[in-house]
């Protein structure tokens, strides 16, 4: 085992390189931006390390238990002397990119790549507070027309389920994924504006369109090498048939990860009446990413 010193200075070294993070709604191309990227020999990028789930949310609630304890004993029993120092604001975070900056370490896997980024969908809500620990930091939002996304969600999440209704489960299903669609999307478009050099939205329709011209974009936003054969060998070893095990796109599999693989297949899963709802209630994004209604 590595001493307490070593691991410092490897997370230390971790910390001097370029760092991002890639955040967007579940079953938009998050996944498959991240085998994009970490194809590239210069670029490491895994997914999903859920850092705001795992280690930001429980770390909080833990540093809030400890200061509340430490609060009511220095008051009640070491009211005369003083009592512990109670930790800072700042410790909080220092604990948190510490833990981030040791997870990246592992996922280099001795590769020592210059740049390296991490891949969970909720990062998208967690993008300033990321900014905030990692200054240097660049983000990479990954959008995708609605009703696309809550079509493959559907078939992923629930796909399988027996349902007595089915239209209505569906119904119920695109109305509590709204909120989330709406905040993250949100989040994701005011991100630019504060770190114009920093942020970039990609949509899944251009990685569809035209992957090489997207992930050409993407490595030089990062810093790295956009030869076209180094290019054209990243989008060859995530292509859909690559990352499915050798099916072409646009042949399903439900329940596959990877499972159709194409943009504007949802007529064959929501009807006309719940691609009605997605456009009154997130018809605002149609015209922001220039997406046909």
């Amino acid at each position: 085992m590595q001493s307490w010193i070593e691991r410092e200075a490897g997370i230390a070294h971790i910390a001097q390189k370029q760092l991002f993070f890639i955040g967007g709604a579940p079953r938009s191309g998050t996944t498959w931006l991240q085998h994009l990227l970490d194809a590239h020999p210069e670029i490491s990028c895994r997914g999903e390390a859920h850092f705001l789930k795992y280690l930001v949310e429980p770390m909080g609630s833990v540093m809030t238990a400890r200061r509340q304890a430490l609060e009511a004993k220095n008051r009640r029993v070491f009211g005369e002397v003083g009592g512990y120092p109670l930790p800072e604001a700042e410790d909080f975070e220092f604990l948190v990119g510490s833990a981030i900056l040791l997870a990246l370490r592992q996922q280099d896997g001795g590769r020592d790549c210059a740049v390296i980024g991490e891949k969970t969908p909720e990062n998208v809500f967690y993008f300033p507070n990321l900014k905030r620990l990692f200054p240097g930091a660049k983000f990479i939002g990954v959008v995708r027309d609605p009703r696309d996304s809550l079509a493959s969600a559907w078939h992923f999440f629930r796909g399988k389920a027996q349902e007595p209704d089915e239209e209505a489960a569906k119904i119920a299903f695109i109305r509590s994924a709204i909120p989330s669609l709406t905040r993250g999307t949100r989040m994701m478009l005011e991100f630019p504006g504060r770190y114009p050099n920093d942020s970039v939205i990609v949509t899944y329709e251009a990685l569809s369109r035209d992957p090489e011209q997207v992930v050409a974009g993407l490595v030089r936003f990062l810093g790295v090498a956009d030869a076209p054969e180094i290019v054209a060998r990243c989008v060859e070893r995530a292509s859909f048939a690559v990352m499915s095990g050798g099916r072409p796109r646009g042949i399903e599999r439900n329940g596959s990860f990877f499972r159709k693989g194409v943009a504007g297949d949802w007529g064959s899963t929501l009807t006309s009446g719940m691609a009605d709802l997605v456009m009154r209630e997130l018809g605002w994004m149609y015209q922001e990413f220039g997406w046909p209604p």
